[in-house]
């Protein structure tokens, strides 16, 4: 851990949690705050070395899927917008200036909606990949929206795409979208090819830029282990690391861009605590959420080494698990030195 920050001054008077949070190249990072009054916005906080260096507001968003740093330095929030629609938010860390962009707008018969985003900065190019239920159906659509104006400049229909690893529609079973070093994305959801939808398989479906298949589906494993995805994320090169839920544990894998099922890295024997993981840029450590703070995996050994504490002595909890240039944050929450104290972790190799 090289940093620990308490972020209740961010919100004087005010209680709220942290619920994301994104890395910056300069080692900083910015916090998304949400009051619990649902009636007042949200605050999203800069981070400089080891303390606050400014907060503005932004209109709510109601489920955040993710957060990315735009090339023009705008903090991209993605989400459910509440009564807009789904969607993002880009706003001016320095200014509190806010730009929405609706891209499905809010309708009486939408009964539930998930998504992920993914950020190809050089394009200036936001890729989502949206389910929704409504009363006519499943919606599931991969989008390409152009930053600065936020319009949507590319649409693909997954159906068929999905219909063909799965009998069932991705859903709640949508574990992530990762950019590809070329462009495109790659989409990770756990696939049920049989007609019982608990028989799943993790699998990898890769765009092109332009939206377009780049291979067949990939699948990590096969439909005897039970594997379930518990979380993803990748690397620079393309790489998508997968924690997967087994029988007896929990399996770490790598999975090659352009390539076929990747290697085994690690097996671990918890089940509980694989709900967050990242990857170090340089691809030797793994580090997962642990009871007293986080864990580390030798990714050449397959080695899990003994948990790292985070400083708090009353209840931890780690929410979630984001990358950085130099390691990772963390974020979540302690009962020390007060109950419910919100923090930003800064950890590195």
């Amino acid at each position: 851990m090289r940093a620990a920050i308490d972020l209740t001054a961010a919100t004087p008077g005010t209680f709220a949690r942290v619920v994301s949070a994104v890395a910056v190249p300069d080692g900083g990072a910015y916090a998304l705050l949400a009051p619990a009054d649902r009636a007042l916005p949200q605050s999203l906080v800069t981070l400089r070395g080891d303390a606050i260096a400014g907060t503005v507001t932004l209109p709510r968003v109601a489920d955040v899927w993710d957060m990315h740093v735009a090339e023009d330095g705008s903090v991209l929030v993605v989400g459910d917008l509440g009564a807009e629609g789904l969607g993002l938010r880009a706003v001016d860390p320095a200014t509190g200036a806010v730009r929405t962009a609706v891209l499905l707008a809010a309708s009486d018969d939408v009964r539930s909606s998930t998504g992920r985003s993914a950020l190809d900065a050089g394009s200036g190019r936001l890729h989502l990949v949206l389910s929704t239920v409504t009363d006519a159906g499943v919606r599931e659509a991969l989008l390409a929206v152009d930053v600065a104006t936020g319009r949507v400049v590319g649409e693909r229909d997954l159906a068929d795409d999905v219909a063909a690893s799965s009998a069932y529609p991705m859903g709640d079973q949508l574990a992530g979208l990762l950019p590809r070093p070329a462009g495109g994305v790659t989409l990770v959801f756990d696939a049920s090819p049989t007609e019982v939808p608990q028989n799943r398989i993790p699998t990898l479906l890769r765009y092109d830029a332009d939206l377009q298949p780049a291979g067949g589906a990939a699948r990590v494993t096969g439909l005897s282990e039970g594997a379930e995805t518990q979380s993803v994320t990748g690397a620079a090169d393309g790489t998508v690391f997968l924690l997967v839920t087994v029988e007896a544990g929990s399996w770490l894998l790598a999975v090659p861009d352009g390539g076929g099922a990747g290697p085994l890295l690690a097996e671990l024997a918890d089940r509980v605590y694989g709900y967050a993981l990242v990857v170090d840029p340089a691809q030797v450590w793994a580090v997962l959420p642990a009871p007293i703070g986080v864990r580390a995996v030798d990714l050449t050994t397959g080695e899990a080494l003994l948990p790292e504490g985070l400083g708090c002595y009353h209840r931890l909890d780690v929410r979630a698990l984001l990358p950085a240039p130099t390691g990772a944050l963390a974020i979540g929450e302690c009962d020390s030195p007060r109950e419910d104290t919100q923090f930003l972790w800064f950890l590195t190799p």
